[in-house]
Order: C-alpha cells, then structure tokens, then sequence
C-alpha cells in the first residue's frame, strides 16, 4: 500500500515547545511557535507544489508524535492547501499546550485523477 502511493519526504524534523526553533531538520524547513500550542511549518521554496515533479503539495501527508509529554497531548495538522505554510496543534482534552514535537510531511508522486477525487 505504502508503494503504490509512492510517497516521497518533503520535511522531518523536531521542534521545541518552549520557542518553536528546530532541531534535526532536513534543509530549508523553518519552524515557529505562533501562540500557545500553535506552530508554523515552513516549507522551501523548492518543495512547494512541484507540479513538473508530479509533486502536489496540498495532499500532503502530516504526522506530528509530541516528545517526552506529561500527560496525554491531542495532535492535529492543517493541510490546507498552503504550499508553504502548514500549522500544528497541541492540547489537552481542556486547553492548548506546548511541548517538544517531531514531524514528518509525506507528498505523493502520483497525481489527481483529472475530474475525480484527490
């Protein structure tokens, strides 16, 4: 399954919680902390919407796995269609909350079946 939708890496890498700086990403990626439990993900130039690589950036595939929690913390990322820009979420069941995360965006190479679902 994994292989037939030929997923590529677009960015990984670990943020802190504390100021949203990152840590062991791949090149280009830039990560901010935007408020409480709110992060932005910023992608290179290169890696947005690269349609002459068959490479369709609002499809992407977003894991967030928080780092060394207290307690347990709901995730959630915004695939909006933003090329460049994709934010993260952090909480409680009660309130936001910041805490060290890692992430990895996936994309795939295949493309949207013209006048059918993505």
């Amino acid at each position: 399954m994994f292989d037939q939708a030929k997923l590529a890496v677009v960015a990984y890498g670990e943020v802190s919680g504390t100021d949203g700086s990152s840590t062991k990403t791949n090149s280009g990626v830039v990560t901010t902390r935007l408020g409480l439990g709110t992060f932005q993900i910023s992608l290179p130039t290169a890696s947005q919407n690269q349609i002459g690589l068959e490479q369709f950036g609002d499809r992407d595939l977003i894991f967030i796995q928080p780092l060394h929690p207290t307690a347990p913390i709901a995730t959630s990322a915004v695939n909006n269609g933003n090329q460049a820009n994709k934010l993260v979420f952090l909480g409680s069941t009660t309130t936001a909350v910041d805490c060290d995360f890692s992430f990895l965006i996936l994309r795939t190479l295949v493309p949207p079946v013209s006048g059918g679902p993505a």
